[in-house]
């Protein structure tokens, strides 16, 4: 039997016609969005699908009033077919004989659906009956379907509902594609949304050949969207590739791709974890040396390559995480957690990522926060480049950082810290810390370089270890800057260079450049330098001879410190018996304590001055006491002095003073004293005691002594 519809058919036959054709549209709809992917057996039995049929019993359809071999019913309109009926048995139940059957009853039925674009699709089933009355169907009996990709579907009953426009599956559904199995508890389509629900335990499983690689896939519940072709999983929702790759969430969506063969990408929400190992791909060229990566985050987006790999990862949460399993022999493990987290693949392997806000990174033995972080690897797994920028803390090898901006060279295996505008970088070791606008970690060569503004706070370490320096306290903080400032560990050397300076309250080295040498035990500065030597609170007064009141001159020289400028200082010290004397870290360059007295060689146009006091010389050597105060200063080469309270100066070819008793030693041939009154005394030894208070001379061996007094006229 044929039937043609009119151009313009009557309202039944319109109700009639669709109910068919959305009932094998949905059908095709559903093989062709589950046979994608796979799913566990559930825990949960599905509910509110096993509604009683809307087809009405055969008591309540009348009588038999037809019998026909055959079947074979096309509907069209305008020309073209919407659904094509076949069955090789049909019997029409009626109110009586020669009446228009209200229930027709078909055996061995084959249903083709055409939709407006796209293969048909053929339902087949042992039979099936049709209710004109309500445009009610009911297909039983090994209900089976096939859509144009080759995907088999299988159920044992399937009801339409033409007052919800629905098509439900009370029973166990079946999809097959290849090796790919879909099974759900019962399913509904929604012929109006053209959605498909399905009731779990949803699973399914395969090989993973024609489904992108993914094999196993798990969910309480399945909607499938066929207008834009996303699948979306809810409850306790686990996923598997062949890979190995793994995914859990609350909720998963799924886009299929054009071709129907895998996933264009994938959306899960809430409890989000996973896992992402290398290819196999990989390991076959050798290189696969980076370990797993397992994420979680409160969301998570992931986009696939053809091949079923992971092209990208996007995870947002409180924080989100990627963390990295270390490879024995190969790469250390890394832990990342940020408010949002994108990762990059290539090969089924992570090849860079971008975190933002509140990151943490930590890797074997260090660790760093920043606003933001960029890394990208190398094809083994190794770090290449790793950036840290806004508030960046570091820490790690015994220093701790602070940046605007943190970069790793790791081909060079160092770290570049810069500041923001107007801010310096700082690191901090032991204590210790040095500050600048840019400075440089050497990891491999266990050093520091500092450069723009640098300044250091160096302070002794805990094991006692002190800083080598003739000036100030050597148990408490010195102060350092310089236009840079580099800290080698492995030689135990501190360079500070341009414009450099090192004090300690009034006490200070100034020079071009300054060299601390930590294995030799000195301090080198050159280039215009200035040594300033305190006396402070603590300095030892010097006591005048019994009898005799200390002049004014003496007592004001105890107030002044002692400076001495020339080209070049070299300062030597040697280590007490017992201090320490273990290496510096890279930013503090500490020393063992000095042992009394050590040495501060002046070269290069000598001039000390105290006060009142001025001496100048071609060269000077102080000899620096434990407490870093100036025991004496041998002068020699050209030496003059003059002491402008006193009213007195003198020359001679050695000098030697010692300011803590105010004496002053002069030797030469001969050495000469003049006042204020040109009183002159010349001699091969000339002692001034009491500082100018008096003058002992003494004659060379077989020689004179030379004494002019200027008398003052009346």
């Amino acid at each position: 039997m044929t039937r043609v519809s009119p151009e313009t058919p009557n309202r039944r036959g319109l109700t009639a016609r669709h109910g068919v054709e959305l009932a094998v549209l949905a059908f095709g709809a559903l093989f062709v969005g589950f046979l994608v992917f796979s799913f566990r057996p559930g825990r949960r039995p599905a509910s509110g699908t096993a509604a009683r049929p809307e087809v009405p019993p055969s008591a309540e359809a009348g009588q038999a009033t037809t019998v026909l071999k055959g079947f074979d019913y096309t509907e069209t309109l305008r020309g073209k077919p919407l659904f094509h009926i076949q069955s090789e048995r049909t019997v029409g139940f009626g109110a009586a004989a020669g009446l228009l059957p209200n229930l027709y009853a078909l055996e061995k039925v084959a249903l083709t659906v055409y939709p407006e674009t796209g293969a048909p699709v053929t339902v087949h089933s042992d039979s099936a009956t049709y209710d004109q009355r309500t445009n009610a169907a009911h297909l039983k009996g090994s209900v089976r379907w096939i859509d144009g990709r080759g995907a088999l579907g299988e159920t044992a009953v399937v009801e339409f509902r033409p007052s919800t426009r629905e098509l439900v599956a009370p029973g166990a559904l079946r999809v097959s594609r290849g090796t790919f199995v879909l099974e759900a508890r019962s399913g509904i389509y929604d012929v109006s949304k053209r959605e498909a629900r399905l009731e779990g335990p949803v699973r399914g499983a395969g090989t993973g050949e024609g489904t992108g690689g993914l094999s196993k896939l798990l969910a309480d519940r399945a909607v499938y969207k066929r207008d834009e072709a996303t699948v979306e999983l809810s409850g306790s929702v686990s996923g598997e590739s062949t890979g190995g790759n793994r995914i859990s969430a609350d909720r998963l969506v799924l886009k299929t791709s054009e071709e129907g063969h895998g996933f264009d990408w994938a959306r899960a929400e809430g409890n989000v974890r996973g896992t992402i190992e290398s290819s196999a791909l990989a390991a076959s060229a050798g290189s696969r040396k980076n370990g797993r990566q397992s994420y979680a985050g409160d969301r998570g987006g992931l986009l696939f390559s053809p091949d079923g790999s992971v092209r990208s990862l996007a995870l947002t949460g409180s924080p989100a995480a990627v963390d990295e399993e270390p490879v024995a022999g190969a790469t250390a493990g890394r832990r990342l957690r940020a408010t949002s987290i994108d990762v990059a693949f290539e090969g089924g392997r992570a090849r860079s990522a971008r975190a933002q806000g509140a990151v943490h990174l930590e890797t074997a033995g260090s660790r760093g926060e920043s606003d933001q972080a960029t890394m990208t690897l190398l094809p083994t797994g190794e770090m290449q480049t790793l950036e840290l920028s806004g508030s960046v803390k570091m820490s790690g090898d015994g220093r701790s950082g602070n940046a605007d901006r943190a970069v790793q060279v790791t081909d060079r295996d160092v770290w570049v810290l810069t500041g923001a505008p107007g801010h310096s970088a700082t690191v901090e070791g032991d204590g210790s810390r040095v500050s600048a606008s840019r400075i440089e970690i050497d990891q491999k060569h266990k050093g520091v370089r500092a450069e723009g503004g640098a300044r250091a706070v160096l302070v002794p370490r805990q094991n006692g270890a002190k800083l080598a320096t003739p000036v100030g306290d050597s148990t408490r903080p010195t102060f350092g800057k310089a236009d840079r400032m580099t800290f080698d560990d492995a030689s135990h050397v501190a360079t500070l260079s341009g414009n450099a300076s090192l004090w300690q309250d009034a006490s200070s080295v100034f020079g071009n450049d300054i060299t601390i040498n930590d294995a030799e035990r000195s301090l080198v500065a050159v280039g215009n330098t200035r040594t300033v030597f305190s006396p402070g609170e603590t300095a030892p007064r010097r006591q005048p001879e019994a009898g005799k009141a200390r002049t004014p001159a003496a007592a004001d020289r105890d107030k002044h410190p002692s400076v001495v400028t020339a080209r070049r200082l070299v300062y030597r010290e040697t280590a007490a018996a017992g201090d320490p004397a273990t290496p510096p870290t890279p930013v503090t360059s500490p020393a063992p304590a000095a042992a009394a007295p050590s040495t501060a060689s002046f070269e290069g146009t000598v001039v000390v001055t105290s006060g009142p006091w001025r001496a100048s010389a071609a060269r000077a050597t102080a000899f620096v006491g434990k407490d870093r105060r100036i025991e004496r200063v041998e002068m020699s080469g050209d030496v003059a002095f003059q002491d402008t309270a006193e009213g007195r100066s003198g020359k001679a070819e050695k000098a030697t003073d010692w300011p803590s008793e105010g004496r002053t030693v002069l030797e030469g041939a001969p050495a000469f004293v003049l006042d204020r009154e040109g009183n002159r005394v010349a001699g091969a030894t000339l002692t001034i005691g009491k500082r100018g208070g008096s003058v002992e001379v003494t004659a060379p061996e077989g020689g004179r002594t030379e004494t002019i007094h200027r008398t003052r006229s009346q």
